[in-house]
């Protein structure tokens, strides 16, 4: 008689994930898409043999059909169970793929100046750089005890390029506050106190960037969004800018990062939003510095 071997624990545990904990005749002959209980069986029949490539996980069930005598009555034979474990090894893997595939990637795109000088927001670029569509997603930001979930005021005046003469000066009035109109809650940042990056109650900035129709985020396609809050003194010109984030989304593990920048200095400000000092957006950032340079004046 032969004598039967444990099952080393790398193989035993190789034979489980492989195959999800379903039993491939249950999975092929019967329809049965679900885990079960069962356990391991050799396919050659000899229990010295603890290869990977003569495993099966098999239903109780099934196991005793094809292990005990009556195997040859019930035609469960060797080549059948060996193809069908190969079939469901195969769709588990394309299964495990496509979760797998689901990848979302979050950068900053632009430091946005509110009010010059004074505070400023953060514009962030959201990219499904998976294979599958993406829904339900949710971005949180660790907040520091100097960053605002919301974003700062408007004012009234902001600065612009004039030209007289043939000659660009920047100018920057002299601001007023004014109520700024909101946004929707659900385009914006909302603050809450989760456990998220292993602290108990750590403030926390959400967003729902799809916001409330969420028709999902197809695969190579962005969305941008912006958002929380800073000042100027506190996060000074050629200051370095860490937070940490994480991404939740329908049908993929949560993911965990860490955004690095700098904040802008001097002309570099006018470059991420051209637009709002009247530029055009193919603007360089050296006709930028001698249209300041000729105005001389700083908008750092």
């Amino acid at each position: 008689m032969t004598t039967r071997k444990r099952i080393p624990d790398d193989t035993e545990k190789e034979v489980l994930l492989q195959s999800r904990r379903r039993c491939c005749l249950c999975f092929w002959l019967e329809g049965i898409d679900e885990v079960v209980k069962g356990q391991i069986a050799h396919l050659d029949q000899d229990p010295s043999n603890s290869s990977f490539e003569n495993l099966a996980f098999l239903c109780f069930d099934h196991h005793d059909e094809y292990d005990g005598k009556t195997k040859q009555a019930k035609g469960l034979k060797e080549s059948e169970v060996t193809k069908w474990r190969d079939e469901l090894y195969k769709e588990m893997e394309y299964r495990f793929r496509s979760v797998k595939a689901r990848k979302l990637e979050l950068r900053i795109s632009n430091y946005l100046m509110v009010n010059v000088g004074v505070d400023f927001k953060l514009r962030f670029r959201l990219k499904n750089v998976g294979q599958a569509s993406a829904r339900n997603i949710t971005v949180s930001i660790r907040l520091q005890d100097n960053i605002s979930a919301e974003s700062p005021k408007k004012q009234e005046s902001k600065p612009k390029i004039t030209t007289t003469s043939g000659v660009s000066r920047l100018v920057i009035p002299e601001l007023m506050t004014v109520e700024p109109t909101e946004l929707p809650d659900a385009f914006g940042f909302y603050e809450s106190e989760e456990d998220f990056f292993e602290e108990v109650g750590g403030r926390v900035a959400s967003i729902d960037p799809l916001g409330p129709m969420n028709l999902g985020l197809l695969p190579d396609h962005s969305i941008w969004f912006e958002g929380l809050g800073f000042h100027i003194t506190d996060y000074p010109p050629g200051t370095d800018l860490v937070l940490g984030y994480r991404i939740d989304a329908e049908d993929m593990d949560s993911v965990k990062g860490t955004l690095q920048g700098t904040i802008p200095i001097g002309a570099e400000w006018v470059l991420q939003q051209p637009e709002e000092f009247g530029l055009p957006r193919s603007i360089t950032l050296q006709e930028v510095k001698q249209i300041i340079a000729e105005s001389k004046q700083d908008v750092s």
